[in-house]
């Protein structure tokens, strides 16, 4: 009689384990993505690939509109997975997200996914900022290979930057600069250059041959290669800042199981590889290569970027900045 009762708690036991795994790999998943709507869907149909049997819902809207959405429906937000947000306003609510440790964490580099021992994030992709060079305008023994080099004076008038004060891609290159050799280096890069209130003719600029030096996100820079321009990507010695966007669980989601599923697959190279060929952007596995004709990561000096302090001093940096220099 016992060895039967045994017999029945085992086969029960592992019923219920198997029925829980099949739940776990079925039902539905609220996707809340700021990335492009194209590379959102890639994803999922990627994913639905692996888990048929999983419903995707996708909610696209822009990062500022899911930061609200989530601060109102908090602690029990409609969603379970939030994507491609800047690692910052993530940060802001941190409290929001919930912790888990993904199948591929090791996979991922220390310095972009959140830095505790069970993480609330890991990075999507990668918004690095680089030189773009005019080879018809300046030998290679003439390039810029550094940050520290821009103020040299020989490159007077021939850097284009995109106004800090209006631009956040630029802010990030104002900062990076303050962080590594302070304030007055900042205004002596300032006085070689000229400035645009668009951030878009800084790539279109230097492209046109009208200046021979412009910062700008590395995503513009392949862009004009590919299309045939005499241009070429340099990354300062220095390192250029590691900032990302990420991606995070949602804590009180309905479906949270699935989410831990769904953040798996977003943190295995499977995944970052779709994101790259969809929409030919860095992404933040050291395995791929860069976009386009652009090295991988392993090649790219990165420096540490406190997007916490960066945020904090913003306009008061800006403020500075455009009173020595405009």
């Amino acid at each position: 009689m016992k060895r039967s009762v045994l017999i029945l708690l085992v086969c029960t036991l592992v019923l219920s384990l198997a029925s829980g795994a099949a739940l776990a790999q079925s039902g539905r998943l609220l996707l809340w993505s700021a990335a492009a709507e194209e590379e959102a869907q890639a994803l999922v149909e990627h994913f639905n690939s692996l888990y048929p049997d999983i419903t995707v819902d996708i909610i696209r809207a822009g990062s500022g509109e899911l930061m609200t959405r989530l601060m109102a429906e908090a602690p029990k937000p409609n969603g379970d997975i939030i994507l491609g947000i800047a690692k910052e306003a993530l940060d802001g609510v941190y409290d929001a997200l919930e912790p888990y440790k993904a199948k591929h964490h090791d996979d991922i580099p220390a310095n972009l996914r959140d830095s505790a021992d069970v993480p609330a994030y890991y990075g999507f992709s990668m918004p690095l900022q680089a030189f773009m060079v005019n080879t018809d305008l300046l030998d290679p023994e003439d390039y810029p290979m550094t940050w520290a080099s821009l103020a040299d004076e020989k490159y007077k008038g021939e850097i284009i930057l995109a106004n800090p004060a209006l631009s956040g891609s630029a802010y990030a290159q104002l900062y990076m600069m303050y962080d590594l050799y302070g304030f007055d280096f900042t205004v002596d890069v300032a006085k070689n250059a000229v400035f645009t209130a668009s951030s878009t003719m800084v790539p279109e600029s230097v492209a046109r041959g009208e200046y021979a030096i412009g910062v700008t996100g590395e995503p513009n820079i392949a862009q004009h290669i590919l299309a045939g321009s005499p241009v070429i990507a340099i990354y300062p010695e220095e390192g250029t800042g590691a900032r990302f966007d990420g991606s995070a669980i949602l804590k009180g989601g309905p479906n949270l199981e699935n989410a831990k599923i769904f953040m798996d697959f977003l943190t295995s190279i499977d995944a970052y590889r779709t994101i790259l060929e969809t929409r030919s952007r860095r992404v933040v596995h050291p395995d791929l290569p860069g976009p386009g004709p652009l090295p991988g990561l392993s090649e790219i000096a990165l420096r540490d970027y406190d997007a916490e302090e960066a945020a904090a001093i913003r306009e008061d940096l800006t403020m500075r900045f455009s009173d020595a220099v405009f």
